[in-house]
Protein backbone atom coordinates (compact mmCIF):
# COMPACT_ATOMS: atom_id res chain seq x y z
CA UNK A 1 0.00 0.00 0.00
CA UNK A 2 1.42 3.60 -0.65
CA UNK A 3 1.30 6.45 1.69
CA UNK A 4 -1.02 9.53 2.39
CA UNK A 5 1.47 11.60 0.79
CA UNK A 6 0.80 9.92 -2.99
CA UNK A 7 -2.74 10.27 -2.70
CA UNK A 8 -2.30 13.66 -1.60
CA UNK A 9 -0.30 14.53 -3.90
CA UNK A 10 -2.65 13.26 -6.91
CA UNK A 11 -5.36 15.24 -5.58
CA UNK A 12 -3.27 18.53 -5.88
CA UNK A 13 -2.28 17.45 -9.30
CA UNK A 14 -6.03 17.16 -10.47
CA UNK A 15 -6.89 20.52 -8.76
CA UNK A 16 -4.42 21.98 -10.85
CA UNK A 17 -5.13 20.69 -13.91
CA UNK A 18 -8.75 21.54 -13.52
CA UNK A 19 -7.46 24.89 -13.33
CA UNK A 20 -5.22 24.53 -16.35
CA UNK A 21 -8.45 22.70 -18.40
CA UNK A 22 -10.31 26.48 -17.81
CA UNK A 23 -7.74 27.86 -20.30
CA UNK A 24 -7.01 25.06 -22.58
CA UNK A 25 -10.01 24.48 -25.75
CA UNK A 26 -10.77 20.57 -25.72
CA UNK A 27 -12.81 19.82 -28.10
CA UNK A 28 -15.55 17.14 -26.92
CA UNK A 29 -15.26 13.71 -27.87
CA UNK A 30 -18.70 11.84 -29.75
CA UNK A 31 -18.92 8.98 -28.15
CA UNK A 32 -21.99 7.74 -30.15
CA UNK A 33 -19.63 7.71 -32.92
CA UNK A 34 -18.29 3.60 -33.56
CA UNK A 35 -15.50 5.39 -35.75
CA UNK A 36 -13.76 5.98 -32.33
CA UNK A 37 -13.15 2.62 -31.39
CA UNK A 38 -11.10 2.16 -34.53
CA UNK A 39 -9.05 5.33 -34.05
CA UNK A 40 -9.98 6.87 -37.02
CA UNK A 41 -11.03 9.86 -35.82
CA UNK A 42 -8.36 12.55 -33.65
CA UNK A 43 -9.19 16.22 -34.02
CA UNK A 44 -7.67 17.43 -31.35
CA UNK A 45 -4.11 17.22 -33.21
CA UNK A 46 -2.85 19.41 -35.60
CA UNK A 47 -1.17 18.69 -38.27
CA UNK A 48 1.54 20.63 -37.31
CA UNK A 49 3.89 21.05 -34.32
CA UNK A 50 3.37 24.89 -33.32
CA UNK A 51 6.32 24.54 -30.55
CA UNK A 52 10.09 23.71 -31.93
CA UNK A 53 10.87 21.34 -28.80
CA UNK A 54 14.14 20.44 -27.58
CA UNK A 55 14.78 16.58 -27.13
CA UNK A 56 16.81 14.19 -25.82
CA UNK A 57 16.73 10.36 -26.40
CA UNK A 58 17.76 8.26 -23.82
CA UNK A 59 18.88 4.55 -24.53
CA UNK A 60 19.22 2.11 -21.47
CA UNK A 61 21.70 -0.59 -22.43
CA UNK A 62 23.09 -3.63 -20.77
CA UNK A 63 25.04 -5.97 -23.63
CA UNK A 64 23.43 -4.77 -26.51
CA UNK A 65 26.50 -4.84 -28.64
CA UNK A 66 24.71 -7.30 -31.46
CA UNK A 67 21.49 -4.50 -31.71
CA UNK A 68 23.07 -0.78 -30.45
CA UNK A 69 24.70 0.37 -33.84
CA UNK A 70 21.46 -0.08 -35.51
CA UNK A 71 19.00 1.35 -32.99
CA UNK A 72 22.07 4.67 -33.05
CA UNK A 73 21.21 4.37 -36.45
CA UNK A 74 17.65 4.55 -36.78
CA UNK A 75 17.74 7.53 -34.33
CA UNK A 76 20.60 9.54 -36.07
CA UNK A 77 18.37 9.03 -39.49
CA UNK A 78 14.74 10.64 -37.98
CA UNK A 79 13.54 13.29 -40.18
CA UNK A 80 13.21 15.64 -36.80
CA UNK A 81 16.77 14.81 -34.98
CA UNK A 82 16.98 15.07 -31.64
CA UNK A 83 19.27 17.41 -29.47
CA UNK A 84 21.22 14.52 -27.51
CA UNK A 85 21.64 10.83 -27.53
CA UNK A 86 22.15 9.42 -24.27
CA UNK A 87 23.59 5.81 -23.74
CA UNK A 88 22.61 4.85 -21.01
CA UNK A 89 25.55 2.19 -20.61
CA UNK A 90 24.35 -0.12 -17.48
CA UNK A 91 27.31 -2.02 -16.76
CA UNK A 92 27.80 -3.69 -19.93
CA UNK A 93 30.57 -6.56 -19.99
CA UNK A 94 30.46 -6.33 -24.13
CA UNK A 95 31.68 -4.07 -26.42
CA UNK A 96 28.42 -1.98 -26.15
CA UNK A 97 30.20 1.30 -24.76
CA UNK A 98 33.06 0.44 -27.30
CA UNK A 99 30.31 0.60 -30.18
CA UNK A 100 28.22 3.34 -29.00
CA UNK A 101 31.04 5.88 -27.70
CA UNK A 102 32.36 5.57 -32.05
CA UNK A 103 29.23 7.06 -33.16
CA UNK A 104 29.30 10.37 -32.49
CA UNK A 105 26.30 9.54 -28.74
CA UNK A 106 26.79 10.61 -25.28
CA UNK A 107 27.59 7.50 -23.51
CA UNK A 108 27.46 7.54 -19.55
CA UNK A 109 28.41 4.32 -18.21
CA UNK A 110 26.85 3.06 -14.27
CA UNK A 111 29.43 2.74 -11.41
CA UNK A 112 27.26 -0.59 -10.79
CA UNK A 113 24.61 -2.29 -12.59
CA UNK A 114 21.38 -0.85 -11.96
CA UNK A 115 19.62 -4.11 -12.53
CA UNK A 116 16.54 -2.86 -14.64
CA UNK A 117 15.80 -0.88 -17.19
CA UNK A 118 13.63 1.39 -15.16
CA UNK A 119 16.66 2.24 -12.61
CA UNK A 120 18.89 2.67 -15.25
CA UNK A 121 16.43 5.56 -17.13
CA UNK A 122 15.60 6.32 -13.33
CA UNK A 123 19.62 7.07 -13.21
CA UNK A 124 19.68 9.80 -16.33
CA UNK A 125 16.99 11.21 -14.92
CA UNK A 126 18.21 11.80 -11.06
CA UNK A 127 21.60 12.99 -12.48
CA UNK A 128 19.86 16.10 -14.47
CA UNK A 129 21.27 14.67 -17.87
CA UNK A 130 18.26 15.16 -19.67
CA UNK A 131 18.05 19.49 -20.37
CA UNK A 132 15.42 19.58 -23.21
CA UNK A 133 11.58 19.49 -23.04
CA UNK A 134 10.68 15.98 -24.27
CA UNK A 135 12.65 13.29 -23.98
CA UNK A 136 12.71 9.89 -25.19
CA UNK A 137 12.86 6.55 -24.39
CA UNK A 138 13.84 3.70 -26.96
CA UNK A 139 15.19 0.23 -26.02
CA UNK A 140 18.73 -0.99 -26.82
CA UNK A 141 16.53 -3.09 -29.14
CA UNK A 142 14.23 -1.55 -30.98
CA UNK A 143 14.46 0.10 -34.81
CA UNK A 144 12.63 3.32 -35.31
CA UNK A 145 10.71 4.07 -38.87
CA UNK A 146 12.40 7.37 -40.30
CA UNK A 147 9.50 9.43 -39.24
CA UNK A 148 8.69 8.42 -35.80
CA UNK A 149 9.75 10.97 -33.81
CA UNK A 150 8.16 13.71 -36.14
CA UNK A 151 4.78 11.86 -35.98
CA UNK A 152 4.75 12.18 -32.18
CA UNK A 153 5.24 16.12 -31.86
CA UNK A 154 1.96 17.30 -32.62
CA UNK A 155 0.36 15.84 -30.14
CA UNK A 156 2.54 17.99 -27.80
CA UNK A 157 0.63 21.38 -28.89
CA UNK A 158 -2.39 20.28 -26.00
CA UNK A 159 -0.48 21.20 -22.80
CA UNK A 160 -2.09 18.65 -21.13
CA UNK A 161 -0.23 15.88 -23.41
CA UNK A 162 1.78 13.71 -21.11
CA UNK A 163 3.89 10.96 -23.52
CA UNK A 164 3.24 9.80 -26.88
CA UNK A 165 4.11 6.73 -27.56
CA UNK A 166 4.15 4.73 -30.87
CA UNK A 167 2.86 1.63 -32.99
CA UNK A 168 4.94 -1.72 -32.54
CA UNK A 169 6.02 -4.31 -35.20
CA UNK A 170 8.48 -7.09 -34.38
CA UNK A 171 11.91 -6.36 -36.13
CA UNK A 172 12.20 -9.86 -36.89
CA UNK A 173 8.82 -12.04 -37.32
CA UNK A 174 9.88 -15.81 -38.54
CA UNK A 175 9.52 -18.61 -35.47
CA UNK A 176 6.17 -19.40 -34.50
CA UNK A 177 6.76 -16.74 -30.84
CA UNK A 178 7.90 -13.81 -33.16
CA UNK A 179 4.66 -14.81 -36.00
CA UNK A 180 2.22 -14.69 -32.82
CA UNK A 181 3.79 -11.29 -31.29
CA UNK A 182 2.94 -9.32 -34.80
CA UNK A 183 -0.92 -10.75 -34.72
CA UNK A 184 -1.31 -9.49 -31.19
CA UNK A 185 0.27 -6.19 -31.74
CA UNK A 186 -1.55 -5.81 -34.93
CA UNK A 187 -5.08 -6.78 -32.87
CA UNK A 188 -4.57 -5.15 -29.89
CA UNK A 189 -3.45 -2.04 -31.23
CA UNK A 190 -5.49 -1.01 -34.28
CA UNK A 191 -8.25 -1.87 -32.11
CA UNK A 192 -8.31 -1.35 -28.44
CA UNK A 193 -5.30 0.85 -28.01
CA UNK A 194 -6.94 3.37 -30.89
CA UNK A 195 -9.97 3.07 -28.86
CA UNK A 196 -7.90 4.27 -25.76
CA UNK A 197 -6.03 6.99 -28.01
CA UNK A 198 -9.33 8.88 -28.87
CA UNK A 199 -9.96 9.73 -25.12
CA UNK A 200 -6.61 10.50 -24.57
CA UNK A 201 -6.18 7.31 -21.86
CA UNK A 202 -3.49 4.73 -23.33
CA UNK A 203 -3.56 2.01 -20.46
CA UNK A 204 0.79 2.35 -21.72
CA UNK A 205 2.76 3.93 -23.02
CA UNK A 206 5.36 1.76 -24.35
CA UNK A 207 8.71 1.69 -22.90
CA UNK A 208 10.40 0.11 -26.05
CA UNK A 209 9.64 4.17 -27.45
CA UNK A 210 8.03 6.44 -25.57
CA UNK A 211 8.37 10.35 -26.09
CA UNK A 212 7.61 12.31 -22.58
CA UNK A 213 7.08 15.53 -21.17
CA UNK A 214 10.10 16.00 -19.34
CA UNK A 215 8.79 18.57 -16.39
CA UNK A 216 5.70 16.33 -16.19
CA UNK A 217 7.83 13.16 -15.34
CA UNK A 218 10.18 14.58 -13.32
CA UNK A 219 6.41 16.16 -11.47
CA UNK A 220 5.78 12.17 -10.91
CA UNK A 221 9.50 11.63 -9.71
CA UNK A 222 10.59 10.24 -12.33
CA UNK A 223 10.74 6.41 -13.41
CA UNK A 224 9.29 4.57 -9.94
CA UNK A 225 11.21 0.94 -9.09
CA UNK A 226 8.19 -0.49 -7.29
CA UNK A 227 7.26 -2.78 -9.99
CA UNK A 228 8.76 -4.17 -12.95
CA UNK A 229 7.04 -2.16 -15.52
CA UNK A 230 8.03 1.38 -14.94
CA UNK A 231 6.33 2.50 -17.87
CA UNK A 232 2.97 1.52 -17.06
CA UNK A 233 3.13 2.40 -13.08
CA UNK A 234 4.28 6.18 -15.34
CA UNK A 235 1.72 5.80 -17.45
CA UNK A 236 -1.13 5.51 -14.95
CA UNK A 237 0.62 8.30 -12.24
CA UNK A 238 0.44 10.58 -15.85
CA UNK A 239 -3.12 9.64 -16.31
CA UNK A 240 -4.34 9.74 -12.96
CA UNK A 241 -3.28 13.47 -12.85
CA UNK A 242 -4.96 14.75 -15.44
CA UNK A 243 -2.60 14.20 -18.10
CA UNK A 244 -3.26 12.51 -21.34
CA UNK A 245 -1.52 9.73 -22.74
CA UNK A 246 -1.73 9.27 -26.81
CA UNK A 247 -0.33 6.53 -29.65
CA UNK A 248 0.02 7.33 -33.08
CA UNK A 249 -0.87 4.54 -35.22
CA UNK A 250 1.71 5.77 -37.98
CA UNK A 251 4.82 6.18 -35.78
CA UNK A 252 6.07 2.58 -36.34
CA UNK A 253 9.10 1.59 -33.80
CA UNK A 254 10.42 -2.52 -34.34
CA UNK A 255 11.44 -4.18 -31.22
CA UNK A 256 13.25 -7.58 -31.52
CA UNK A 257 10.47 -10.00 -29.77
CA UNK A 258 11.20 -12.95 -28.34
CA UNK A 259 12.23 -15.82 -30.47
CA UNK A 260 12.02 -19.20 -28.38
CA UNK A 261 9.27 -20.27 -26.81
CA UNK A 262 11.48 -20.12 -23.45
CA UNK A 263 12.14 -16.43 -24.03
CA UNK A 264 8.92 -15.74 -24.98
CA UNK A 265 7.05 -17.29 -21.86
CA UNK A 266 9.57 -15.30 -19.34
CA UNK A 267 8.71 -11.93 -20.90
CA UNK A 268 5.39 -12.90 -20.69
CA UNK A 269 5.60 -13.60 -17.43
CA UNK A 270 7.20 -10.31 -16.34
CA UNK A 271 4.69 -8.20 -18.68
CA UNK A 272 1.62 -10.15 -17.11
CA UNK A 273 3.08 -10.10 -13.27
CA UNK A 274 3.76 -6.13 -13.40
CA UNK A 275 0.12 -5.82 -14.91
CA UNK A 276 -1.19 -7.41 -11.77
CA UNK A 277 1.36 -5.53 -9.48
CA UNK A 278 0.67 -2.34 -10.74
CA UNK A 279 -2.97 -3.14 -10.65
CA UNK A 280 -2.53 -4.43 -6.31
CA UNK A 281 -0.97 -0.91 -6.00
CA UNK A 282 -3.08 1.50 -8.09
CA UNK A 283 -6.78 -0.08 -8.30
CA UNK A 284 -8.37 1.93 -5.62
CA UNK A 285 -6.82 5.31 -6.78
CA UNK A 286 -7.60 4.66 -10.54
CA UNK A 287 -11.34 4.67 -9.78
CA UNK A 288 -11.21 7.88 -8.11
CA UNK A 289 -9.47 9.56 -9.77
CA UNK A 290 -9.72 8.66 -13.64
CA UNK A 291 -12.33 6.25 -14.19
CA UNK A 292 -11.63 5.90 -18.16
CA UNK A 293 -8.74 4.19 -17.20
CA UNK A 294 -9.86 2.45 -14.89
CA UNK A 295 -12.58 1.16 -17.45
CA UNK A 296 -9.83 -0.06 -20.01
CA UNK A 297 -7.48 -1.86 -17.10
CA UNK A 298 -10.28 -3.68 -15.80
CA UNK A 299 -11.70 -4.29 -19.17
CA UNK A 300 -8.10 -5.82 -19.67
CA UNK A 301 -8.19 -7.88 -17.15
CA UNK A 302 -11.91 -9.37 -18.16
CA UNK A 303 -10.59 -9.69 -21.44
CA UNK A 304 -7.74 -12.10 -20.14
CA UNK A 305 -10.12 -14.20 -18.36
CA UNK A 306 -13.02 -14.42 -20.54
CA UNK A 307 -11.34 -16.04 -22.81
CA UNK A 308 -10.25 -18.61 -20.57
CA UNK A 309 -13.75 -18.78 -19.39
CA UNK A 310 -14.39 -19.30 -22.94
CA UNK A 311 -12.31 -22.23 -23.82
CA UNK A 312 -13.34 -24.42 -20.61
CA UNK A 313 -17.21 -23.56 -21.06
CA UNK A 314 -16.99 -25.15 -24.51
CA UNK A 315 -14.87 -28.03 -23.31
CA UNK A 316 -16.99 -28.80 -20.49
CA UNK A 317 -20.17 -28.26 -22.44
CA UNK A 318 -18.80 -30.52 -25.84
CA UNK A 319 -17.53 -33.84 -22.95
CA UNK A 320 -21.40 -33.58 -21.80
CA UNK A 321 -23.55 -32.51 -25.23
CA UNK A 322 -21.69 -32.96 -28.57
CA UNK A 323 -18.31 -33.92 -28.67
CA UNK A 324 -15.81 -30.92 -28.65
CA UNK A 325 -18.50 -28.88 -31.31
CA UNK A 326 -18.75 -25.80 -29.22
CA UNK A 327 -15.41 -25.81 -28.27
CA UNK A 328 -14.67 -25.70 -31.85
CA UNK A 329 -17.04 -22.86 -32.23
CA UNK A 330 -15.43 -20.87 -29.13
CA UNK A 331 -12.31 -20.98 -31.30
CA UNK A 332 -14.08 -19.87 -34.70
CA UNK A 333 -15.64 -17.23 -33.53
CA UNK A 334 -12.36 -15.84 -31.76
CA UNK A 335 -9.91 -16.76 -34.80
CA UNK A 336 -12.98 -14.66 -37.08
CA UNK A 337 -12.90 -12.10 -35.14
CA UNK A 338 -8.92 -11.92 -34.47
CA UNK A 339 -8.65 -12.41 -38.32
CA UNK A 340 -11.23 -9.17 -39.81
CA UNK A 341 -9.75 -6.82 -37.45
CA UNK A 342 -5.96 -7.78 -38.25
CA UNK A 343 -6.67 -8.39 -42.28
CA UNK A 344 -8.45 -4.61 -42.44
CA UNK A 345 -5.23 -3.22 -40.14
CA UNK A 346 -2.89 -5.33 -42.09
CA UNK A 347 -4.19 -3.76 -45.44
CA UNK A 348 -3.60 0.04 -43.52
CA UNK A 349 -0.06 -0.90 -42.90
CA UNK A 350 0.97 -2.62 -45.52
CA UNK A 351 1.44 -5.79 -44.50
CA UNK A 352 -1.96 -7.84 -45.30
CA UNK A 353 0.99 -10.80 -46.98
CA UNK A 354 2.46 -11.13 -43.36
CA UNK A 355 -0.99 -10.80 -41.65
CA UNK A 356 -2.12 -13.90 -43.64
CA UNK A 357 0.74 -16.07 -43.05
CA UNK A 358 1.16 -15.50 -39.01
CA UNK A 359 -2.35 -15.65 -38.18
CA UNK A 360 -1.94 -19.43 -37.64
CA UNK A 361 0.50 -19.05 -35.10
CA UNK A 362 -1.57 -16.65 -33.22
CA UNK A 363 -3.80 -19.14 -31.60
CA UNK A 364 -0.72 -21.15 -30.76
CA UNK A 365 0.29 -17.97 -28.53
CA UNK A 366 -2.27 -17.20 -27.44
CA UNK A 367 -3.10 -20.34 -25.41
CA UNK A 368 -0.01 -20.45 -24.03
CA UNK A 369 -0.17 -16.33 -23.32
CA UNK A 370 -3.90 -17.64 -21.47
CA UNK A 371 -1.72 -20.02 -19.30
CA UNK A 372 1.06 -17.75 -18.35
CA UNK A 373 -1.41 -15.21 -17.50
CA UNK A 374 -3.41 -17.42 -14.68
CA UNK A 375 -0.07 -18.61 -13.67
CA UNK A 376 1.43 -15.18 -13.16
CA UNK A 377 -1.83 -14.05 -11.85
CA UNK A 378 -1.57 -17.21 -9.21
CA UNK A 379 1.67 -16.12 -7.92
CA UNK A 380 1.10 -12.45 -7.45
CA UNK A 381 -2.17 -12.00 -6.00
CA UNK A 382 -2.69 -15.59 -4.21
CA UNK A 383 0.34 -17.00 -3.09
CA UNK A 384 2.48 -13.68 -2.99
CA UNK A 385 5.27 -14.47 -5.13
CA UNK A 386 6.42 -10.97 -6.31
CA UNK A 387 8.47 -11.04 -9.32
CA UNK A 388 11.29 -9.30 -8.88
CA UNK A 389 14.32 -9.88 -11.55
CA UNK A 390 14.19 -8.16 -14.70
CA UNK A 391 14.62 -11.12 -17.48
CA UNK A 392 15.55 -9.39 -20.96
CA UNK A 393 13.01 -10.47 -23.63
CA UNK A 394 16.01 -11.26 -26.48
Amino acid sequence: MRCDFFSLRIRCQLISKMQEKKEVHVKKIDLTSWRWWLGLKEERVMSKPINNYGITVIVPAFNEANSIADTILSVQAQTVQPDEIIIIDDCSSDRTNEIASSMGVTVVRTEVNQGAKATAQKYALDRGLVKTELFITIDADTLLAPDAIERTIPYFNDPLTASVCGYVIPARIESIWERGRFIEYVFSISLFKMAQNHLGSVVISSGCFTVFRTDLVLKMGGFNTLTMAEDMYLTWQLSMAGYRIYCDNKAFCYPFDPPTFKIFVAQLDRWYRSFFQNLAIHWSDLLKYDRKLAAFTFGYLLDGSMFAIGLMWGLLYSIVNIPYVSLIMTLMLDTAIVSTVCIIEGIRIGRLHQVLLCLPAYQITRLVGMFVFWRSMWKEWIVGDRLKLWVKGH
